[in-house]
């Protein structure tokens, strides 16, 4: 074999060392909720030393991590907290020689939660109306509020994520969706609440006064148009 082919078969020989030692990180989902179990399956292409890291900083806990084979290694973690959340590397130095790694992100959650957020609101017609959502979790949450599922532009919104709506009106009685979301995830929970608006009932008569001159026999109508929510009772009474 002549050094140029001989040269060039080398260099493909490595290419593919390389391409089969290329490393990979198995797992299940990214977010993670407390308490829940966290496992990451590292896949190299070939045999080697493997290792983990998290954030930098090497992982040898042998309770978490466990050798499958020779190319292939698990970290569990049985109950995640807040603190596990963070940068996962798997390393391996392969019997060639060669070095490679692999990272994976991992965020773990708490919530989010409304803890004794009230479901249900009554405003009189006319008065200023404060509906609040006590959203947390951590990290921390953001808060918006739908309705008809469409963003909901009210009067203004107060810092503890409270809903401040300016003299209430009938048509603003329905339900409305707060949405808690962890910042920057797509995780996210939704709380019905419902708004129902009252309106003082009115009366009217047709005819304000009505004498009639009859005898007992003769029947007599009066119109008393009355209006409000909810629906009025209406009792009719006689003055001698």
């Amino acid at each position: 074999m002549n050094p140029p082919a001989l040269i060039l078969r080398t260099a493909m020989l490595l290419l593919l060392m390389v391409y089969n030692a290329k490393m990979s990180i198995i797992t299940t989902k990214q977010d993670i909720e407390v308490g829940n179990e966290l496992l990451l399956f590292c896949k190299a292409g070939g045999e080697g030393e493997i290792t983990w890291q998290k954030d930098g900083e090497g992982i040898i806990d042998e309770d978490k991590v466990t050798t499958m084979d020779e190319t292939s290694s698990k970290l569990l973690i049985k109950k995640a907290t807040l603190q596990d959340a963070g940068t996962y590397t798997c390393m391996c130095e392969f019997e060639s020689g060669h070095k490679d790694n692999f990272m994976v992100q991992v965020y773990v959650y708490e919530g989010p939660s409304f803890s004794q957020t009230t479901l249900y609101h009554e405003f009189l017609e006319g008065t200023d109306g404060m509906v609040p959502c006590l959203a947390t979790g951590k990290p921390a949450v953001d808060v918006v509020w739908l309705r008809d599922k469409q963003t909901f532009s009210s009067d203004g919104r107060l810092s503890d994520n409270t809903l401040l709506m300016k003299k209430v009106r009938r048509e603003d009685a329905g339900t409305y969706v707060c949405r808690a979301q962890i910042r920057g995830r797509p995780i996210y929970k939704e709380l019905s609440v419902s708004v129902v608006v009252n309106d003082p009932p009115t009366v009217r008569l047709k005819e304000e006064e009505k004498k009639v001159m009859a005898g007992s026999e003769t029947n007599v109508s009066l119109l008393c148009l009355v209006d409000g929510i909810p629906k009025p009772n209406i009792t009719w009474t006689t003055q001698l």
